[in-house]
C-alpha cells in the first residue's frame, strides 16, 4: 500500500515490526526481502514518484571552501521513490541503467600501508548476498570471469606478468527501482510505503540503547511518529550521519557517536582523465572488449585494473580504467583540446561565476566579492572550455555512460584515438566528514556541512597508476598513452562520482566504527544501517551492488531476530490509520 504521509492525522502514532527510512535501492531491496515473512513494514520516503523542488531543497547543505572544491552534495541525493536510481544515466536503447560490480576480494582486506583499512567481513561472507543482489538487479548471471564474456572479435588483454587484469561490469535497469519494486510493495498487505514524509529524529530510551520511535515531519506542518521493533536506515552517505547527529535527545553528540566517528571518513570515487591512447597499429577494434556489448542477451563491459599483487607491492589505491573513442574533429582539436586542462569540478572560476550568477538573480553581492572576482578573472580559460565543451557539436556520442562504438564500421576512419579515464578509490580520511551546520531545512532539521579534501596519498596513487598504465600499454604493444596533467596534478574529470560512503563505517570494535559486522549500530539493539555509509573502504567499483548485498544481509539478520518471536499483531485502527 502507498500512502501520502500528508494524509495521516497530525500527532498520530503508527506501529510496525520494521521501519525502513528511505525508498531508494537499499530501502526497496530490504523491504522486498522482508515482505513475504508476515512482518508489518513501514517504508518512509521524503518525496513521491517525481522530483519536487521544495522537497529537494531539504538536501541543501554547505561545503567547506578549499582548493579541492567538492561538488554540491545536493547533486548526489534525490528525494523520491527509487532514490538516486533516478540519476542513473547509462543509456541503452533509450532506457537508463547503472553499472553494477562487486568489490574485489582485496578490497575487504586490511592493507598495512593504508590507515583505517579492512572490513570485519570478507568476500566469502558477502558473496552469497552478491549473488542474490545480482539477481534482484536483473543483471543476469553472477559470472565475473572475463573469458566468460569473450567473443571471437572481442578478447580481454593479457599483460606480461599479469600486472594488469580485467574486471567485468554488468547493467541493472533503472525501471526496476523506479517502477517494478515499488509496485510490488504497493500490492502487499504487509507493507506501507509513506511518501512525502521526512524522518527528522530517531527517539530512544534514556540510555540511548534502543530506538523507541521514528519522528516524521511533512512540509505542510503535519507530523507523526512510528513505533517499530526494528529500524533500518537505508539513506545515503550524507543523510545517514545527518539523521544520527540530529537525534540528540538522550545522546548529546548524536546516536552511535560515542567515539566521535559518525560522519567521519567521507569517501567518494574520483574520475580522472588519464590521457589519450594512440593505438600502436591504429586498430581501435582490438579494444572492443572494453566497450559495452551484448553477449548472450546480457550487457557486459570490461574494465582494466591493476592486479591486487601490484597494488600491494606499490602501495596503491585501486582504479578502474575505461576507454572512450575520440572522434576525428578538426573543430574539437582547435577549440577544445588546447583547454583540456580545465575541469568543472576543480575550477575556482566556475564556482565564482556561479556565485555571481546567483547573487545577480537575488539582487545582492556575493560573499567576498573581491576574492570571487579574482578567481573568475584568473580562470577565464576554464570558463571558455566549460562553455564550449557543453555545446552538443563538441560532444562525442560515446563516453563513460554510452557505449556501442566497437561494433561500428570504419572505426579507424571515424576515430583517432581513445580517451582513457580512471575511476579511483579514495583513502579513508578521518578529517573528511559530514557534520551539522547552523542552518535548518524546511522541516526544522539541521542542514549538513561537508568538509572534504583530496589528500597526498590519493594524488600520488593516481599519478603512479597512470605511469604504470603508460608503461604497460607500451610493453604490451597496445600503443602510447599521452598522460594528461594539470601542473603536477592529475586532470580531474569529476571530483565526485556521486557515491558518498564511509560516514558510519563498519568495524567489530566500537572505537573504530559506528556499526558492527551485521550493520547494527554499536550500542543500539534495534538500529541497522543498509547504506554505502558503512563501507570502511570504498574500492573503485560502483557501490550499488555492494549496498544491495548488504541490504539483503541486513534483511536476513532481521528475519533471524524475528525467528523466535512472532511478528506483532495488527494494531487497531484507533492506534494507526495505516497499520
Amino acid at each position: 500500500m502507498i500512502i501520502d504521509g500528508r494524509t495521516i492525522e497530525n500527532g498520530s502514532k503508527l506501529g510496525c515490526d520494521v521501519c525502513i527510512v528511505g525508498a531508494g535501492p537499499a530501502g526497496l531491496a530490504t523491504a522486498s526481502e522482508l515482505m513475504d515473512r508476515g512482518l508489518r513494514i513501514v517504508v518512509v520516503e521524503s518525496g513521491g514518484f517525481a522530483q519536487d523542488a521544495t522537497t529537494e531543497a531539504l538536501s541543501a547543505c554547505t561545503v567547506e571552501d578549499n582548493d579541492d572544491l567538492y561538488p554540491d552534495p545536493r547533486h548526489a541525493r534525490t528525494r523520491r521513490v527509487g532514490g538516486t536510481s533516478a540519476q542513473w544515466d547509462v543509456d541503452v536503447a533509450g532506457k537508463m541503467h547503472i553499472h553494477v560490480m562487486p568489490l574485489d576480494a582485496s578490497d575487504f582486506r586490511r592493507r598495512s600501508w593504508l590507515a583505517h583499512s579492512g572490513w570485519p567481513i570478507d568476500m566469502e561472507a558477502l558473496e552469497p548476498y552478491y549473488i542474490r543482489a545480482h539477481a534482484l538487479c536483473g543483471a543476469g548471471p553472477f559470472d565475473n570471469l572475463p573469458q566468460s564474456w569473450a567473443e571471437d572479435a572481442f578478447q580481454p588483454f593479457a599483460f606480461p606478468g599479469e600486472r594488469l587484469g580485467t574486471r567485468m561490469l554488468a547493467l541493472s535497469p533503472q525501471s526496476l527501482f523506479q517502477r517494478a519494486l515499488p509496485r510490488r510493495l504497493k500490492a502487499s498487505d504487509h507493507v506501507k510505503l509513506l511518501t512525502w514524509s521526512n524522518v527528522v529524529e530517531l527517539e530512544t530510551d534514556r540510555d540511548a540503547s534502543r530506538v523507541t520511535g521514528v519522528r516524521v515531519a511533512c512540509l505542510d506542518g503535519r507530523g507523526f511518529r512510528i513505533a517499530a521493533r526494528m529500524v533500518v536506515l537505508a539513506q545515503g552517505g550524507f543523510e545517514v550521519p545527518r539523521l544520527l547527529l540530529a537525534s540528540r535527545r538522550f545522546a548529546p553528540d548524536g546516536l552511535g557517536n560515542r567515539h566521535d566517528l559518525v560522519g567521519r571518513f567521507l569517501m567518494d570515487r574520483q574520475i580522472m582523465k588519464a590521457g589519450v591512447l594512440v593505438p600502436a597499429d591504429g586498430r581501435l577494434g582490438r579494444f572492443g572488449f572494453y566497450d559495452l556489448r551484448q553477449v548472450r542477451g546480457q550487457h557486459r563491459l570490461g574494465k582494466l585494473t591493476l592486479s591486487a599483487r601490484l597494488l600491494e607491492s606499490e602501495q596503491l589505491l585501486s582504479s578502474l580504467v575505461s576507454f572512450s573513442p575520440r572522434e576525428r574533429s578538426p573543430r574539437r582539436k582547435l577549440v577544445v583540446q588546447p583547454f583540456g586542462r580545465a575541469t568543472t569540478s576543480r575550477s575556482p572560476a566556475y564556482r565564482a561565476a556561479r556565485a555571481f550568477r546567483d547573487a545577480i538573480r537575488e539582487r545582492r553581492l556575493p560573499a567576498d566579492p573581491g576574492a570571487q572576482l579574482g578567481r573568475l578573472l584568473r580562470g577565464l580559460d576554464d570558463l571558455f572550455y566549460i562553455r564550449v565543451h557543453r555545446r552538443s557539436r563538441f560532444q562525442t556520442q560515446y563516453n563513460l555512460d554510452n557505449g556501442g562504438w566497437a561494433a561500428l564500421p570504419d572505426l579507424d576512419a571515424r576515430f583517432d584515438g581513445l580517451d582513457v579515464h580512471q575511476t579511483c578509490e579514495q583513502s579513508p580520511d578521518y578529517d573528511n566528514r559530514v557534520t551539522l551546520g547552523a542552518d535548518r531545512d524546511g522541516v526544522g532539521m539541521p542542514a549538513a556541512h561537508v568538509n572534504f579534501r583530496w589528500n597526498v596519498l590519493d594524488i600520488q596513487s593516481i599519478l603512479r597508476t597512470q605511469e604504470i598504465l603508460k608503461a604497460a600499454f607500451e610493453e604490451a604493444g597496445l600503443g602510447t598513452l599521452r598522460l594528461s596533467r594539470r601542473g603536477e596534478l592529475p586532470v580531474v574529470a569529476r571530483m565526485s562520482a556521486h557515491h558518498p560512503s564511509g560516514t558510519t563505517r563498519m568495524s567489530s570494535d566500537p572505537r573504530r566504527g559506528v556499526v558492527d559486522a551485521e550493520c547494527r549500530v554499536h550500542g543500539i539493539a534495534n538500529l541497522f544501517i543498509a547504506s554505502s555509509a558503512v563501507f570502511p573502504t570504498s574500492g573503485s567499483a560502483p557501490p550499488t551492488l555492494t549496498v544491495l548485498a548488504l541490504a539483503i544481509r541486513v534483511a536476513d539478520t532481521i528475519k533471524s531476530r524475528f525467528g523466535a518471536a512472532q511478528p506483532s499483531q495488527r494494531s487497531s485502527a484507533r492506534q494507526s490509520p495505516v497499520s
